[in-house]
C-alpha cells in the first residue's frame, strides 16, 4: 500500500512536468492580487460543521494553466477538511487566469493557489459583509462553469437593492463618494468595469476596462463589489454572465460628494 501511495505520487508529479515548460512569470488572475484578496472575502464560505469543531488551517491547490488561460489540472497539496477543501476548489474555480509567459509569450505554467480558514477572520469578514453563508438566490443553477452574454439569457441579472432604493443607478448615486484626491484633480470621466455575475448572485474577476485617476477606479470597484445580484437565468437554471458596468464621475459641489453615475448596461 505505502509503495502504492509513493507510485501515485511520482505519477503525479511526472505529470505535472510533462505539461509545463520553463516560464519567467507564473499565471496570475486577471483580476489582479489586490482585487483578487477582496474576491475571497466576498465569496469565502465557512462548512458550519468546520466550525462548531474550530476547525483552521490553510488550503493550498497546486495547478497549471495552458497558454490561453485554461486550468488543465489541481491538486489539493496542504489538505485542511474534506469540506473545506471542497468550499477552497469552489472558489479556485471561479477564477479567470492569465497564462505564464516565458521571454515574454503565453505558456503552459504552474502556480499555487491559497486561502486561510481562520475563524475570528471569517466572523470579521462575515460582520463587515452582512452575510455569513452564501445562499444563491435562485436555484437551480448551472455547474458548467460556462460563460453567457447578456444576449443569451432569457432572463437578465437584476441587482438585489434595499427596499427602499428602486434602481440600481440610485443604489450607486447614494453610495459612491467622489475620492478627495480627484476632487483636488478637479478629474470627471467614465470608469467601466467588467466582471461576471456568478450563479450565487456575487460578482467576480473585476477588471477595468476604462480607467479614471484619484482614486475613481479604486471607487467603482467598491462599489460593484458590494452589489448583489439575482443572477442571469438560462433554460430555468441561473448561470455565470459576463456584465459591463460604467460609472460617471461628475463633482457636484451641492451634493456633499457624492458622484452621478451610469449603469452601462441599460438593466
Amino acid at each position: 500500500m505505502i509503495y502504492l501511495r509513493y507510485l501515485i505520487t511520482i505519477i503525479l508529479i511526472s505529470a505535472f512536468s510533462l505539461l509545463v515548460v520553463s516560464q519567467n512569470t507564473e499565471p496570475k488572475p486577471i483580476m489582479g492580487n489586490k482585487i483578487l484578496k477582496e474576491f475571497i472575502k466576498i465569496h469565502i464560505d465557512y462548512p458550519d460543521n468546520d466550525l462548531q469543531q474550530k476547525i483552521q488551517g490553510t488550503v493550498s491547490i497546486h495547478f497549471i494553466v495552458d497558454n490561453k488561460g485554461n486550468v488543465l489540472t489541481y491538486e489539493v497539496v496542504n489538505s485542511i477538511s474534506n469540506s473545506i477543501d471542497s468550499a477552497c476548489i469552489s472558489i479556485f474555480k471561479l477564477i479567470l487566469w492569465n497564462p505564464a509567459t516565458s521571454l515574454g509569450k503565453p505558456v503552459t505554467g504552474k502556480s499555487e493557489f491559497a486561502i486561510k480558514y481562520n475563524i475570528k477572520n471569517f466572523n470579521k469578514i462575515s460582520k463587515r459583509r452582512g452575510y455569513k453563508h452564501i445562499i444563491p438566490p435562485f436555484t437551480p443553477i448551472d455547474s458548467s462553469g460556462r460563460l453567457y452574454s447578456l444576449k443569451q439569457l432569457d432572463t437578465l441579472p437584476k441587482a438585489i437593492l434595499p427596499p427602499d432604493v428602486k434602481s440600481l443607478t440610485k443604489y450607486i448615486y447614494t453610495n459612491l463618494v467622489y475620492p478627495d484626491p480627484a476632487a483636488k484633480l478637479a478629474l470627471s470621466g467614465k470608469v467601466e468595469l467588467s466582471f461576471i455575475i456568478e450563479t450565487n448572485g456575487l460578482p467576480s474577476n473585476i477588471i477595468p476596462l476604462k480607467y479614471l485617476g484619484g482614486g475613481c477606479t479604486e471607487e467603482a470597484i467598491r462599489i460593484a463589489q458590494s452589489i448583489i445580484w439575482n443572477p442571469g437565468i438560462l433554460n430555468q437554471k441561473a448561470v455565470r454572465t459576463e456584465f459591463i458596468l460604467s460609472i460617471d464621475f461628475q463633482k457636484d459641489e451641492n451634493r456633499d460628494r457624492h458622484i452621478p453615475n451610469q449603469q452601462g448596461s441599460g438593466i
